[in-house]
This record gives C-alpha cells, structure tokens and sequence, in this order.
C-alpha cells in the first residue's frame, strides 16, 4: 500500500504543476487568485487538500476542457483519451487523461486485481455496455488485451437514452430486448468465457443462457453500477459458479477502485489505486475524490454515494489505498445506518 508520505510527495509535485505561474492550468490559477494564499507553499500534505475547497463540478459541465489542464502539458497529450460521464445528475462532465494516466487509473487496478483473483488469461470476453465517450467502454478493450485476450465481443448501450425512457415503459423494455437479443447472439455463436456488463444487464442476461453457455464462464466483471449483496450471490452461486466474479467501483473522471474477489457473501471492499486518486469519508458518509495527475487536477469533488471506511484493512495487493465499504446513493441508508 502507498504511504502517507508517498501521497503527500505526489501532491506536492501536482500541485507545483497546475499552480506554477508561467505554465500552469488556467482553472486552478484563477481559483489561486480566489482562494487568496500561495496553494503550494501552504498545501503540503493530504490533510491540507480540504483548503482548496469543494470541486465545482458544473466547472467540467460549462468550462473548455483546456482550462483544466496546464499549459506546460498541452505539447504532451498525443493519443490522450478524452471521456465523459454518464450525465446520471445532470450535463455530462468532460475530462481527459494521458494515455499512461489512463492505464494507471483505469487499466492496472483491474489487471492486478484479476491476477490476485485467478480471473482468466486469453479468454474470449463479451461486453455489453456503453462505448464512447463513456470511460467504461474505453477501459472493457483495454483490460481485455492486457490480459492476453483480443478485443471483446460487444453490445453498445446508451445510458443517457435509457435513461430518457419512463421506467416500466414499453419503450424501456423494447430496448433492453434489443440489447440481450444481440448478447445473446455473440453468446450462442461464440465461445464467450468473460462476462463484462452491469449488475442489471447481467441478471436478465443470465436468466436467458442456457447450462452449457453458464458453464463456460470464467470471469464475471460488474461495472457501471452498484452490484447489490444478493445479485452478486446468485450469480457466484447459481448462474456462474465456475467464474472468478469481481466488482469495481469508480467514474469516469477519476479512476478505478477494485475489489479482490473471494466468498460470494463477502463484504465488499474498493481500493482505489496508486497516489493519483484518492478517495476519503466525509462526516456523514459522503464520498469524496480527488484525482492527482499532471494533466488535470480535481480536488474534492464530493459523489452522490456514500459510504464507510476501514483505513486498517489493507489490499491484499501493494499500490492500493484504503477501501471503502458499502458505496450506495444518497437516498439507500447504508448498512446499519
């Protein structure tokens, strides 16, 4: 697990980044200027990080990307990767990573996380899930051919669209319908052993396999939303027994936290990665991130989740920070809560 002294290193150099005067990013110079101290000389660890306040983040809704990100950074960012969110709570936010950033946010957590799991090399994957400019799609490619697969088998899905489509409707069920029928008919014609898709999509998905396509399966990787404690059992137990199942938990504007696996009734733990992203507990359960990379800065953005936290558990894996437990929406109390 990275230090606290390992973090507060990485902060002060990504500080001295978008704070410098001559290159630094225009969004967080202006925010200097309102902010009325000098952030690197007074920031010095992650306990000072709150002084910069909350992230506005209908600022990555409004604003140009490039405010964002330094101007001693913008030669650097051939093949950058640019993503947006999935508009759950209003306009989509834009973001952007290098291409290192974006395998250390999105790519090694998982990789290293599914090598501590036994998840299978050189498998045959199916996604079913959004493609860009949504980070999730980006990501199912990438994680695939890191280990050792080809690219997936995948059904495009809109988020933003389904969304629009009043709940129970016909229309809703209509396109649900049109998405399983064209899993369905990768799964029937190919040797998929990889499942990679939300916790909703793979239940129905499940339901309508037969034995011998269940049996198959190796991995189940849950992303996109939460995977509730009774679904994740039933798909461990029931649908997929053979498969390693792992979940992750994260967003397009900061990374991924990953959990390890194990029993199909174990709490689940996400350990977000690296010094880049990290992620604490406010008083009441909110979740807070801040992403810390040369290219963009977000610091403090508070999530719609909240949860808990057990800084005392560490990953079973080195590079991980402290997990957190039980991530859920505002309006679900957490357990025990």
């Amino acid at each position: 697990m990275a230090t606290a002294l390992n973090y507060d290193e990485h902060l002060r150099r990504i500080l001295r980044i978008h704070f410098d005067p001559d290159g630094g990013a225009p969004y967080w110079l202006k925010r200097q200027r309102e902010l009325g101290f000098d952030v690197v000389s007074e920031i010095q660890s992650l306990a000072d990080l709150p002084r910069l306040g909350a992230f506005d983040e209908n600022a990555l809704r409004d604003q140009p990307l490039r405010d964002f990100i330094p101007i001693s950074r913008r030669a650097a960012l051939a093949g950058a990767i640019v993503t947006e969110t999935g508009g759950t709570t209003g306009a989509p936010k834009r973001t952007v990573f290098a291409r290192e950033e974006f395998e250390e946010a999105f790519i090694t957590p998982f990789v290293r996380a599914a090598q501590h799991a036994g998840f299978p090399l050189g498998a045959t994957w199916l996604w079913v899930g959004p493609s860009g400019p949504h980070v999730i799609g980006q990501a199912a490619a990438w994680c695939a051919t890191a280990l050792g697969s080809p690219q997936p088998f995948s059904v495009d899905f809109d988020p933003r669209w389904f969304r629009k489509l009043p709940a129970d409707s016909l229309a809703r069920e209509r396109y649900m319908e049109h998405l399983l029928e064209q899993a369905l008919h990768v799964i029937t014609r190919e040797p998929v052993e990889v499942l990679f898709t939300t916790p909703i999509v793979l239940e129905q998905l499940a339901e309508r396999m037969n034995t011998a396509a269940r049996e198959r399966v190796r991995g189940v990787h849950y992303g996109g939303m939460r995977v509730e404690p009774a679904l994740l059992h039933k798909a461990q137990t029931e649908w997929f027994p053979r498969a390693v199942h792992l979940a992750g938990y994260g967003n397009s504007l900061f990374g991924l936290c990953m959990e390890f696996g194990g029993a199909p009734d174990r709490q689940l733990r996400y350990y977000p990665y690296g010094a880049r992203h990290v992620v604490r507990i406010g008083d009441n359960g909110r979740v807070w991130m801040s992403r810390l990379d040369p290219t963009v800065l977000i610091a403090n953005l508070a999530e719609r989740d909240r949860a808990t936290t057990t800084a005392d558990v560490a990953a079973p894996v080195p590079g991980y920070g402290p997990p957190i437990e039980d991530p859920r929406p505002f309006a679900q109390p957490t357990r025990g809560g």
